[in-house]
């Protein structure tokens, strides 16, 4: 009998849990932000990778907290770029991936500005360490 209350129990809390994330998939702003988060953090996301590239060539010591920057963003925004990529070879995308895409939208718009920021910094470092050359070749 507990076995049978538990079941019910887990049932109606899985479905209860169902009722209120389907609004939130249905809800076209979730996909609007999504979209405009996943864009943002690829075009942070390409900075970053031109300046690690540059960082490279001129030996700078940053190159460690570049690298570290880019592992936490790829951490922070995996569900965003896997729907994407998912989304662009035609998949369906699952719920449970609709739901940890939306669980990660806050957090990867946040470390995708703070990368933004360490990628200014670390521009304007190099710019500093090269004489100013590598700043006119970004801007």
């Amino acid at each position: 009998m507990a076995t049978v209350v538990a079941m019910a129990a887990i049932g109606t809390s899985v479905s209860a849990a169902h009722s209120l994330v389907v609004p939130m998939l249905i809800d076209e702003t979730i996909e609007d932000r999504a979209a405009a988060v996943f864009t943002y953090q690829n075009q942070v996301s390409g900075d970053l990778a031109q300046t690690i590239v540059e960082a490279e060539s001129h030996d700078l010591p940053l190159l460690d907290a570049l690298y570290t920057v880019e592992e936490q963003l790829n951490d922070a925004c995996s569900p965003l770029q896997e729907a994407g990529r998912r989304h662009i070879e035609g998949e369906q995308l699952s719920g449970l991936l609709q739901i940890a895409v939306y669980g990660a939208l806050d957090s990867c718009a946040a470390k995708s500005e703070e990368v933004a920021y360490y990628v200014r910094m670390a521009r304007s470092y190099s710019a500093k360490m090269t004489g100013g050359a590598q700043a006119a070749a970004w801007n």
